[in-house]
């Protein structure tokens, strides 16, 4: 196709990207702080001996996210502590980052602006894109890591024991920042079965880079952890076994089958089969091919590596567990897309297929602007997770709003106010911004009006048992209202029994 009539369409997916952007430079300002966001970033500062609030949430160091996360973020809080937005623009700094590699891999294995334009544009369409890129949550700068890792692997990295080793310490870093990374490490020494040229590239290579993955990720989590000072190595490995599902006890097939159920709402297990299967009739079209077939195999071994350890280790169906495998299969399937329209020369079949682009973009950017009018940042995450139903939306910014007027409500309570909430996770970023420590509820025979029960839009995920509700209403007394967020204090009663809580 001529250069000319390239224009307009990559023109078209430029400003598509722009548009899903925008997006996410938008959720920085309107979604509410997470609750793994917050828990993350207090733990980091902890480890950078910044001052936190005495919370449950750095009892032991979230060592399931740190290397490069906790750099960046460590050195904002050093900065300036306490301020999220300031972290969440290290998120999108490196979506910027990333999409500008996404960009000049395409051009360079596709050959042609327009179509790195338009799979560029798909790829800001992955599943939980606007969490990652908008949250000062590890998946984003994992996934930038791994994929840099990927590209030099791939490249030069399997062919040399330099090569093998530089690859190991960039997989390492990847995995030293999100834990999941771990579980894409075979997907080195399987690639080079069948990649690899000689007994080098196809043994030694692939388990010096793991080895050398594996020494970096320990060196990184020792060094969190000493940094964080206080924490018994025990506790911190305890932690690190829960939070990544490797200590959790195994549920059976049948309750683990319903992350099939919810994986299969995220990415169909069969896209995944057909892109394998693609890849495998691709391996016979030539060396012309060679390069990107070589880097198409490789992400999606990782990516099916990915996406197997979380159905059947991940401690929840969440969709952070999935990234980076999200958008490696992602980036896999376009690859393999792109590629294959770079030799269609009927200019109506291309400009098809752009205007599918164009569809799929603007898709995903009317769904990104429904998750912006919901707000409620944990409440998207269980709405993937399927542990709830579909919020409703509601004005733009309002969510956020009312969290931090309540923030700023709770800052004025008196010192000698205890302060609970049916999930003390979920109030951590309550916490984060006005330093007031909120516990886990607990029935008692006695209340005081020093006593406070924090009520969240996110209650509807965990209050399922009414005779807790019915307790709340009988002896306590509902001070104040910002939206979903409702604050109750206790009337100094004592009642003749507490409901039990398993």
């Amino acid at each position: 196709m001529k250069s000319n009539k390239l224009s307009l369409p990559a023109t078209v997916h430029a400003t598509l990207v722009v548009g899903i952007f925008l997006t996410f430079l938008a959720g920085v300002a309107l979604l509410t702080v997470e609750p793994d966001e917050v828990w993350n970033l207090m733990s980091t500062m902890k480890a950078f001996g910044l001052p936190v609030p005495p919370t449950t949430a750095v009892d032991a160091p979230v060592t399931t996210t740190g290397g490069l996360h906790a750099l960046l973020h460590g050195a904002v809080a050093s900065v300036r502590s306490g301020d999220v937005l300031l972290h969440r623009l290290v998120s999108v700094v490196t979506t910027l980052g990333l999409l500008a590699l996404v960009f000049v891999t395409l051009r360079r294995h596709v050959g042609q602006v327009a179509l790195a334009a338009a799979g560029t544009a798909l790829f800001v369409t992955a599943p939980g894109f606007l969490l990652q890129a908008s949250l000062a949550t590890s998946e984003i700068i994992a996934t930038t890591a791994f994929l840099l890792a990927a590209l030099f692997w791939t490249g030069p990295g399997h062919r040399s024991v330099l090569g093998a080793a530089a690859a190991g310490v960039l997989f390492g870093l990847a995995c030293a920042t999100r834990m999941t990374c771990l579980s894409m490490l075979p997907a080195l020494p399987l690639w080079a079965l069948f990649a690899g040229r000689g007994w080098r590239e196809r043994l030694v290579h692939p388990l010096l880079a793991v080895a050398i993955a594996g020494g970096v990720f320990a060196a990184c989590v020792a060094g969190y952890v000493v940094a964080f000072s206080d924490a018994p190595w025990r506790d911190a490995l305890n932690a690190a076994g829960a939070s990544s599902g490797v200590t959790r006890a195994y549920e059976g097939v049948l309750l683990r089958l319903s992350y099939v159920v919810v994986g299969e709402g995220i990415v169909p297990m069969l896209a995944i089969l057909v892109l394998v299967g693609w890849a495998c009739s691709r391996l016979v079209a030539g060396r012309e091919v060679d390069l990107t077939l070589r880097l198409c195999s490789f992400l999606l071994l990782a990516g099916v590596a990915g996406w197997l350890a979380w159905l059947v280790k991940a401690p929840i169906p969440h969709i952070r567990y999935l990234w980076p495998a999200i958008p490696l299969l992602w980036l896999a399937g376009i690859l393999l897309a792109t590629s294959a329209f770079a030799g269609v020369t009927r200019q109506r079949v291309l400009w098809i297929a752009h205007a599918v682009v164009v569809v799929s973009c603007v898709a995903q950017g009317l769904l990104n602007v429904r998750m912006l009018a919901v707000g409620d940042a944990l409440m998207l995450v269980y709405e993937s997770a399927r542990g709830m139903g579909v919020s409703r939306p509601g004005p733009y910014g309002a969510q956020r709003a009312d969290q931090q007027a309540m923030a700023r409500y709770l800052a004025e309570l008196p010192k000698s106010a205890k302060v609970t909430a049916f999930n003390a996770a979920s109030a951590y970023p309550l916490t984060y911004l006005d330093g007031r420590v909120v516990g886990r509820w607990q029935p008692a025979q006695r209340t005081s009006q020093d006593d406070y029960h924090l009520m969240q839009p996110s209650d509807v995920i965990w209050a399922h048992d009414w005779d807790r509700i019915g307790w709340l209403n009988t002896h306590m007394t509902r001070v104040t209202t910002f939206g979903g967020y409702a604050l109750y204090r206790g009337r100094g009663t004592e009642t003749p029994e507490a409901p039990r809580v398993d």
